[in-house]
């Protein structure tokens, strides 16, 4: 006779720490047997500390930003998916530590931003808070192995630029998830097509059109948004590879027109970059003089402050 399997009963308090880097919710220790006295004894004596609502850490040292992360989809309760931020730097995106942790929640959810609080003896930082966005979740969208439960990059990066601080670092957020190499273009305009209500959709779209010719730095953003602006055509791509020897990119590139223009940030500005800059700009024309390229130079002082020159010089050219 066959014996029946015994399905698995619920995670040890033990388990449950072991797994969620030292977080527990009170749900969950409720859940693995542990008494509402037990809980409050805990923290009363200091042994662990709250740090949300229903949501503690096993210890009274400093919190890690990893346990913030858990603690805030713990608070959020099953269902809930860390995104934004958040998500992109448990991904291995280089981003500073946020101070708010945006998390997906479903529709149904009726949950209110909660601000975390500190061990007793840690030293007064930026207050950090969790912020719940009511949404459908596409199944899709959840990383499939990854804990604290995360949304995979594309919909985690078009809710960092949809809920960044402003406008501006939500496009820089894009174009370092594609030049980090985390995401495709294609795959963040797949995303965005579930997501029409997303905040700054228009823009998002704009944004994915630059990182597609190229785009990955303020910069080149900021050198598209000019054109744009002025009613100038976009390059055919940026960052072109021209070989001289060595290898050389060009920043902006119009082929038909056979006109390149190069952006100097400040750095380019010092004594030792300047002159590798010349020779390397006369390496470029040099290295594409049978089809007569044109080579033109701003900084990024010259888009700031004397952007009608810097058009009608580009308008002379391409126009």
């Amino acid at each position: 006779m066959t014996a029946l399997a015994v399905p698995p009963g619920p995670p040890t308090l033990a388990e449950l720490v072991a797994d969620q880097d030292g977080v527990v919710s009170r749900r969950q220790a409720r859940g693995a047997g542990m008494s509402e006295d037990q809980w409050q004894w805990r923290l009363d004596t200091g042994r662990w500390q709250a740090v949300l609502r229903g949501v503690a850490v096993t210890h009274s040292g400093p919190v890690t930003d990893r346990q913030r992360s858990w603690a805030a989809v713990l608070f959020a309760r099953q269902g809930s998916y860390l995104s934004a931020d958040a998500a992109l730097i448990e991904q291995g995106m280089a981003l500073p530590t946020p101070t708010v942790l945006h998390v997906a929640v479903p529709p149904s959810r009726q949950m209110t931003p909660q601000v975390f609080t500190g061990a007793a003896d840690e030293v007064d930082e930026a207050p950090c808070r969790v912020r719940p966005h009511r949404m459908a979740i596409d199944e899709a969208w959840a990383h499939p192995v990854r804990t604290p439960p995360v949304l995979r990059i594309a919909p985690a990066a078009l809710h960092a630029a949809a809920w960044a601080p402003t406008a501006r670092a939500g496009e820089w957020r894009l174009a370092a998830a594609v030049q980090q190499r985390l995401v495709r273009p294609s795959e963040l305009r797949a995303a965005l097509a579930a997501m029409p209500n997303l905040p700054r959709h228009a823009l998002i779209l704009t944004v994915l059109d630059d990182v597609e010719v190229g785009a990955h730095a303020t910069s080149e953003l900021d050198f598209l948004r000019f054109l744009r602006r002025n009613k100038l055509p976009a390059p055919d791509r940026l960052q072109r590879l021209v070989r001289t020897g060595t290898i050389c990119y060009l920043d902006a590139m119009w082929e038909r027109q056979r006109v390149a223009a190069e952006l100097d940030g400040a750095h380019h500005r010092l004594v030792g970059n300047w002159d590798a800059d010349n020779l390397r700009a006369n390496a470029v024309v040099v290295a594409e003089r049978h089809d007569r390229l044109l080579l033109l130079r701003f900084t990024a002082g010259n888009l700031r402050h004397d952007g009608p020159q810097v058009a009608e010089q580009l308008r002379a050219v391409l126009l």
